[in-house]
């Protein structure tokens, strides 16, 4: 360790000018080490703080010093002390990062330009914490997840929610248990499936049925009404429609030319009693024809 200020070489003999000589040189090969800072000091100035083991730099300005490295004199390491990674606006890796069994940590994001994960040319594919839920964003055409099995399971891991496997079954659970899975004919349901009803308390006049919303339909009958030919019916559907007559009674339903009977007319053949109630069910045997069977009559 040594340390000579000033360095400079005053006009001497030479057995001083020697040992000056020799003691800037050693200065300078040890970088002013020292457990104290040198006692003058010049921007720019190297100095090895031996008493923390940091090698510094005087600034510019020629008030403080800047740490530049942390050394590590059992392991024989060093390792940067001031990288300014926050004011580099462009910073790149020249290889893999090595994690070191840490994380990557990131703050909750408060928008598309902060802690994010962010994948593509203009942020095709983000990942992030929004303070509330989990994000995986994909705003450009398909987001593809691949595996021979895929899992998707509850936060602890103890529930599945969906389970899809290599050449065999995509299984859905509710509350842990099967209820659907495809299988290599079709699909197999556990319990019961339930199609949306349409039930309507007012039906009198023109009355068009949205098959595309509804399988079946409870419709009370509050004046004369005509089934409009519908545009929302897909071939092989089926159902039933419930015709509930009034408190006066006697009311009637014409067919459009979609509807089609066993006997050809377009009215349907229905209880007249108040109250009354008949079922008529239905399949879609092709486009635009909708085949209604024999109504089932007076229910109570």
């Amino acid at each position: 360790m040594s340390q000579n200020v000033p360095i400079t070489i005053e006009d001497q003999g030479f057995p001083a000018f020697r040992t000056d000589l020799n003691n800037s040189l050693s200065a300078l090969l040890s970088i002013n080490s020292g457990s104290s800072q040198p006692s003058t000091m010049v921007a720019y100035q190297l100095w090895y703080d031996t008493s923390a083991n940091i090698i510094k730099q005087r600034n510019a300005d020629n008030d403080a010093w800047i740490n530049l490295f942390a050394v590590n004199q059992t392991a024989d390491t060093a390792s940067p002390s001031t990288i300014d990674i926050a004011n580099d606006t462009t910073p790149q890796l020249g290889g893999n990062l090595d994690v070191n069994t840490k994380n990557i940590v990131f703050g909750d994001s408060g928008g598309a330009s902060d802690d994010r994960l962010a994948f593509g040319a203009g942020t095709d594919l983000s990942i992030y914490h929004d303070g509330t839920n989990s994000n995986i964003v994909n705003a450009t055409n398909e987001l593809n997840i691949q595996g021979d099995g895929i899992t998707l399971l509850s936060n602890s891991g103890g529930e599945e929610y969906i389970t899809c496997d290599l050449n065999g079954a995509v299984t859905l659970y509710h509350n842990d248990v099967i209820k659907a899975a495809t299988t290599a004919t079709g699909l197999s349901i556990t319990g019961t499936a339930v199609a949306t009803t349409d039930t309507d308390t007012s039906n009198t006049g023109n009355v068009t049925l949205d098959f595309g919303t509804n399988q079946n339909f409870v419709l009370t009958l509050t004046g004369n009404v005509t089934l409009d030919n519908p545009t929302t019916e897909q071939v092989g559907q089926s159902g039933f429609i419930v015709f509930i007559q009034d408190g006066s009674g006697n009311r009637t339903v014409s067919l459009g030319t979609q509807y089609k009977t066993s006997g050809g007319v377009n009215t349907l053949s229905l209880s007249s009693s108040a109250s009354a109630i008949d079922v008529v069910p239905y399949i879609v045997s092709a486009a635009d024809s909708i085949l209604l069977g024999t109504p089932q009559l007076n229910f109570s």
